[in-house]
């Protein structure tokens, strides 16, 4: 439960704030009380307080100075001031200092309480991290101290078809390696498959929380008292080897409760989703066997999260759903429309969960159609892939993507914000000299002149020229004929227009002068050019 204090030197505004609002009910076990700076200090050194309402003049001190305080002896309160200085230097001040909120009394009291919520989102979000930092910690130390046993080498070298699965040979591995079990038990795969992680790990504390995955699970099964054994298949993938006696009973049903309470414990402690997939008991021989139906049981899965399976479920079949044409979409990304493509994307994806029959085609499909739209876009935007792509594709959550419906959607969400943020940051990083070239190329056969270009970029003639010539080298005037000569050359070479022709649609209406620049880029005239390089 969460701690307030209200500072206050009026003891009717304490009491009025402490009656106003029903604290209760926003999760506070209890409301202190200080009227100075002294008795909140005192009030802060041995409570930890969660969220401080704070006046700024008050005996003993003003209420910046009780925050300065605060933020070095009690970093994990968040502070409100409540005053009566509506001042935009006091304001400006309190917010330097941290303060999440300034209001003014009187105070509306669902103001105030909207304002408590958000600092209480605040603490709730700073003491989650601080969770996961303590049992990232805890599982660390058990994983460095942690190491390989004959019985776990076993199970992986029979899973990686290290061992053969016939009965004589592995009979024959188990006693090399003094391993034993009675003739009459019989084992049960469980494949732990997570699904996603509720914050984005490196691929260190992966390892780690997935260790604590594994740690929990055998203390849970008591593995090592039933001589039971959980390995890692492949990143984000456990496999436990439970033991069962020959004629068990009720097996499915305690086994589909514990794993049910194994999921629920490690979406609340271990920051992830995941299914478990649960076989049946076989002979060691078969083992192999059932951990590939498993892993093809958790292939197919790309709707459902946090549940437990048993191998023989089916999935609910219904009709085929045909792949959106996305034309509408493609619309929506070339006009840079993302918060509205995104939300409609997702719809469309929440859309097919319901219905239970996208597999896992439909999902590849979905992938490869929305790359197909993003390469289009690019491609009419004059975008290159790798400007966008360098790291995009190359990431792990786009290797995911195509793992369930939800990595699909964080992945196409990723992928649309990264393009729509290049296309942005082309249109603002095209410089002045940029849109001068641009607008000499669209014009190239007119008569241009610095003047017009000037206008067409909003600055001075001279101020351009200046800058023109300090980023190309080039003054415009020889840029605009660089320009004519290169795609003069091009045209004499691959085309069979007429000479006049082209100097006409480079913007030369006297042929001789055309001739004459030309040759004097080239060494050449115009018809020579055109002996020595015509296709």
């Amino acid at each position: 439960m969460l701690q307030l204090l209200i500072v206050d030197d009026e003891i009717h505004a304490v009491r009025g704030i402490r009656a106003g609002v029903q604290w209760e009910r926003l999760g506070f076990a209890d409301v202190h009380e200080a009227y100075n700076i002294r008795q909140a200090k005192s009030i802060l050194s041995s409570t930890q307080i969660d969220v401080m309402i704070c006046d700024i003049e008050m005996p003993e001190g003003d209420g910046f100075q009780l925050l300065a305080w605060v933020k070095e002896h009690s970093p994990q309160t968040e502070s409100l001031f409540l005053t009566c200085h509506a001042d935009f230097e006091y304001a400006q001040k309190a917010i330097q200092l941290g303060s999440l909120d300034y209001m003014l009394k009187p105070v509306r009291f669902p103001d105030l309480e909207k304002a408590v919520s958000k600092a209480i989102g605040k603490v709730e979000k700073e003491k989650e991290k601080l969770r996961f930092v303590d049992t990232y910690k805890h599982y660390y130390q058990l994983w460095e101290s942690s190491q390989p046993m004959f019985m776990e080498r076993f199970w992986q070298d029979l899973i990686n078809r290290s061992i053969p699965s016939r009965k004589e040979r592995i009979k024959e591995v188990l006693q090399s390696q003094k391993i034993v079990y009675d003739d009459a038990v019989l084992f049960l795969p469980v494949l732990i498959s997570v699904q996603r992680w509720h914050k984005e790990l490196t691929l260190r504390e992966e390892k780690i929380m997935e260790y604590a995955l594994r740690n929990s699970f055998e203390e849970l099964f008591a593995l090592k008292q039933s001589r039971g054994q959980i390995i890692q298949v492949k990143s984000g993938a456990l496999l436990a080897i439970l033991t069962v006696d020959e004629g068990a009973m009720g097996l499915n049903s305690r086994l589909a409760d514990d794993l049910k309470a194994y999921i629920a414990t490690c979406s609340r402690y271990f920051f992830c989703d995941q299914c478990c997939y649960a076989g049946s008991p076989v002979p060691i021989e078969q083992v192999l066997d059932m951990v590939e139906a498993l892993i093809e049981m958790d292939f197919h899965n790309v709707t459902r999260t946090n549940e437990v399976f048993f191998v023989g479920d089916k999935p609910q079949n219904g009709e085929a759903i045909p792949l959106p044409t996305m034309n509408g979409w493609t619309e929506m990304l070339k006009q840079g429309c993302k918060n509205d493509l995104i939300a409609d994307i997702r719809r469309y994806l929440e859309e097919i969960k319901r219905t239970e029959c996208i597999d896992v085609r439909l999902l590849h499909g979905l992938y490869e159609d929305f790359l197909q739209m993003i390469y289009h876009v690019m491609h009419y935007k004059g975008l290159r892939a790798h400007q966008v792509f360098s790291e995009m594709l190359l990431s792990r959550q786009a290797a995911s993507a195509t793992r369930s419906v939800a990595d699909l959607g964080q992945w196409v969400t990723k992928l649309i914000e990264e393009v729509i943020g290049h296309f942005h940051a082309a249109g603002e990083s095209q410089s002045l000299v940029d849109k001068a070239k641009s607008y000499i190329m669209h014009h190239i056969k007119d008569d241009l002149s610095r003047d017009d270009i000037a206008r067409h970029v909003s600055l001075n003639a001279d101020y351009l020229a200046r800058i023109f010539k300090k980023e190309t080298g080039l003054t415009i005037s020889e840029y605009v004929l660089q320009e004519r000569i290169v795609m003069a050359k091009e045209m004499l070479a691959k085309t069979d227009l007429p000479i006049t022709g082209i100097a006409y649609e480079l913007g030369y209406s006297n042929y001789s002068h055309f001739s004459k620049m030309f040759k004097k880029a080239t060494l050449v005239n115009p018809q020579e050019y055109r002996k020595l390089n015509h296709a």
